[in-house]
């Protein structure tokens, strides 16, 4: 009883806080803002979404309950592309708390870039690639996300993304839908990659499942990297194989499945507070998995 007391008291006070805080301060005063200051806008969004983020799991753990672990991180203040499972809508603001360089663009869900107060109004000011996910991606999502990667190529973003395309019932990693990767590093391959696998999040899938289990849940957050995207398109394939299968045994040694888990990500320390410095590395081993080619996008 306590628990879901607990649990519903962070659900209710992040509901006020979308409604009464975050809505209008994006409409009235961050737009207009990075509207009358361009230059600055990168400066202002990159602060903004770190503050979000921080705040929402702040508000998780001192409110809510929740007990949340990082192995590894934060990731070196540069533009990068950030690999990602996908268990809870807790998983963007994991993953953002990680950035230290540009902010983020991150494929996204068109119901979430419309309707979600609050959450819909950061998605547009980030300019996030709005995906329908019905089938084949369209001209325009096409052109969403090769925008986005060369962003990230040029330096001015980050990139988050969830190839999964939808959250996982049981936490157990789901087919890549390859399209989209295979366009990120297309267009970004100068970029190094890093692979974040999260567990434990995956109870609290949905709005309503945060408002009552969300006290008490462990969480634990591991970053692997830097891995360097192969320079030809030919073995692009094969690098998404691979970085599938450092998440996929990652799973498993966080769920004690396999031999325990060894230092963390090359440049990075447990739970440091410093930026990690290092070259970028090719996967480990020659593991493979399966993947489901030209499978909607990443949500």
């Amino acid at each position: 009883m306590i628990r879901a007391t607990q649990s519903l008291l962070f659900a209710v006070i992040y509901s006020i806080y979308l409604l009464v805080v975050m809505l209008p301060f994006q409409r009235f005063v961050l737009r207009p803002l990075c509207t009358l200051n361009p230059v600055r806008r990168p400066a202002i969004l990159r602060w903004w979404f770190r503050a979000q983020a921080d705040w929402v799991l702040g508000m998780a753990r001192s409110l809510g309950g929740l007990k949340i672990e990082f192995q590894g991180g934060p990731l070196p203040g540069i533009p990068l592309i950030l690999v990602m499972n996908h268990q809870s809508l807790l998983d963007i603001p994991v993953a953002v708390s990680l950035l230290r360089g540009p902010y983020p663009v991150i494929p996204t869900r068109a119901p979430y870039t419309r309707w979600i107060p609050g959450i819909s109004g950061i998605a547009n000011l980030g300019g996030f690639p709005s995906l329908k996910q019905s089938g084949r991606a369209s001209r325009a999502e096409h052109a969403a996300i090769v925008g986005a990667a060369e962003a990230v190529g040029r330096g001015e973003r980050t990139l988050i993304i969830y190839p999964e395309g939808h959250r996982s019932k049981d936490g157990e990693v789901l087919p890549f839908a390859t399209q989209g990767l295979r366009l990120v590093f297309r267009h970004a391959h100068n970029r190094p990659v890093y692979v974040v696998v999260i567990d434990g999040a995956w109870p609290l899938r949905g709005f309503t499942d945060i408002a009552f289990r969300v006290s008490g849940q462990r969480v634990r957050v591991r970053v692997l990297g830097p891995f360097a995207v192969p320079a030809g398109r030919g073995d692009h394939e094969a690098f998404i194989d691979t970085l599938r299968a450092e998440m996929l045994a990652t799973l498993d040694r966080l769920r004690g499945r396999e031999t325990p888990l060894g230092p963390p990500a090359s440049g990075t320390s447990v739970n440091s507070g410093a930026p990690g410095v290092a070259g970028a590395r090719a996967p480990l081993g020659p593991r493979s998995a399966s993947v489901a080619p030209h499978a909607p996008l990443v949500g």
